[in-house]
C-alpha cells in the first residue's frame, strides 16, 4: 500500500510538472475553486427539491443575511492571517445592534452622527484586544491572549447588550432613518466596499504584507524588523470595526436594535474562513476567501429551510460546518506540508 501511494505521488508530480491536469491539487492550492464548486452545486441542488429557491427573491434574501456574516468575516480574515483569533464579534455586532438603535431612538441623535459613534465604540474594544495580544505575547503565542480576550469580550459584551435593555429590542418605526441600511442592496453594497478596501490593505500595502509575514513566520518576520506590535493592533482594530458595522447591517435587515441579533455569527465567520482557504494557523488567505466562505454558509442556513428542514437544525449545520472547516485546513497544510 505504502508504495502504491508513493507511485501515485510520482504520477501526480509528473502530471503536474507535465503540465497535466491535477484537481486535487489545483484545490489544495486554490481552495477557493472548490468553495465555488460547493457554491453552484448546493445552489442548483437545492433548487431541484424546492424551485423557489431559484426565484430572485430568495436571492435576495440571501444577499442580505450575507451582507451582516460577510463583513464580519472578512473583519475576522484579518485577525487569522496573523495567527490569531477574535470570538467577540457576534457579541459586539450585537452590541452595536442596539447601541446604534438606541442612539437613533431614544436619544435622538442624528443617525450619521450616530453611525460614526457605534464605530468608535468598536474600534475600542478592538484597541482593548490589541493591547491584550501585544501586552502578553510574546512570551505567549498569539493566539493564547487572543482567545483569553476575546472569549471575555464574548460574555461581557452580550451581558451589557442583554442586562441595559433587558432583551427588548429597540425598534426603528421610522425607517427613513436608516433607508439605506434597510433597502435591499444597501447591506451588500456596504459588504462590496469592505471587501475591496480589504482586499487592496491585504495585498498592496505595507501593513498587509507585515500581517502575512507575522502569520507566516513570526520569529522570521521580528528579525526582519516588522513592527509587530501596531500591526497586531490594527489587525484586531480592524476586526472590531468590521463587526461593529456588521451590527448596523443587522440592524437596518430587520429595522430594529437587539442583543442577540448576531449571536453565534463568530464561529460562523470563523467556520466561512476556514472553509475557503484563510488558513486557522496564520498567513495564508484573503478578503475574497472569507466572502466566499460566507455566501456558501448563507447558502447552507437558506437551504435548510427551503428543503423542509426545521429551521431549528440550523445550529446543528453551523456545528457541522465548522467542524468540517477545522478539518479542510488542517488537511491542506498536511497535504501542502505547511504544517
Amino acid at each position: 500500500m505504502p508504495e502504491n501511494r508513493k507511485e501515485q505521488n510520482k504520477l501526480n508530480r509528473a502530471l503536474t510538472a507535465a503540465g497535466g491536469f491535477n484537481i486535487k491539487e489545483l484545490l489544495l492550492r486554490s481552495p477557493e475553486i472548490g468553495t465555488l464548486i460547493a457554491i453552484v452545486v448546493l445552489y442548483i441542488g437545492i433548487g431541484i427539491v424546492n424551485v423557489r429557491f431559484w426565484e430572485p427573491m430568495t436571492l435576495i434574501t440571501i444577499a442580505r443575511w450575507l451582507a451582516g456574516l460577510g463583513t464580519l468575516a472578512i473583519g475576522v480574515s484579518m485577525v487569522l492571517i496573523i495567527g490569531g483569533i477574535d470570538l467577540s464579534v457576534g457579541s459586539l455586532a450585537s452590541l452595536s445592534s442596539v447601541i446604534f438603535a438606541h442612539l437613533i431612538v431614544n436619544v435622538g441623535i442624528n443617525p450619521v452622527i450616530a453611525f460614526i459613534i457605534t464605530l468608535l465604540i468598536g474600534m475600542a474594544v478592538g484597541l482593548y484586544h490589541g493591547f491584550i495580544v501585544i501586552k502578553f505575547s510574546p512570551p505567549l503565542p498569539t493566539i493564547v491572549p487572543a482567545f483569553i480576550a476575546t472569549l471575555g469580550s464574548l460574555f461581557l459584551l452580550r451581558g451589557i447588550a442583554i442586562g441595559y435593555w433587558k432583551g427588548y429590542p429597540v425598534k426603528i418605526y421610522d425607517t427613513s432613518k436608516i433607508s439605506f441600511l434597510v433597502s435591499e442592496y444597501g447591506g451588500i453594497t456596504i459588504l462590496a466596499v469592505v471587501l475591496l478596501t480589504t482586499l487592496f490593505i491585504q495585498r498592496y500595502t505595507a501593513i498587509g504584507r507585515y500581517m502575512y509575514a507575522i502569520g507566516g513566520n513570526l520569529e522570521a518576520a521580528r528579525v526582519a524588523g516588522v513592527p509587530i506590535h501596531r500591526t497586531r493592533v490594527f489587525a484586531f482594530v480592524y476586526s472590531s470595526v468590521l463587526a461593529t458595522l456588521a451590527g448596523m447591517i443587522y440592524t437596518g435587515l430587520v429595522a430594529s436594535g437587539y442583543a442577540d441579533i448576531a449571536a453565534g455569527q463568530e464561529l460562523l465567520a470563523i467556520a466561512s474562513n476556514a472553509l475557503a482557504g484563510v488558513s486557522l494557523a496564520g498567513g495564508e488567505g484573503n478578503a475574497i476567501n472569507a466572502s466566499l466562505g460566507a455566501f456558501l454558509v448563507a447558502i447552507v442556513r437558506t437551504g435548510i429551510i427551503f428543503t423542509g428542514i426545521s429551521a431549528y437544525w440550523q445550529d446543528v449545520a453551523a456545528a457541522i460546518l465548522l467542524v468540517l472547516a477545522v478539518i479542510l485546513d488542517l488537511t491542506r497544510r498536511v497535504t501542502t506540508g505547511r504544517v
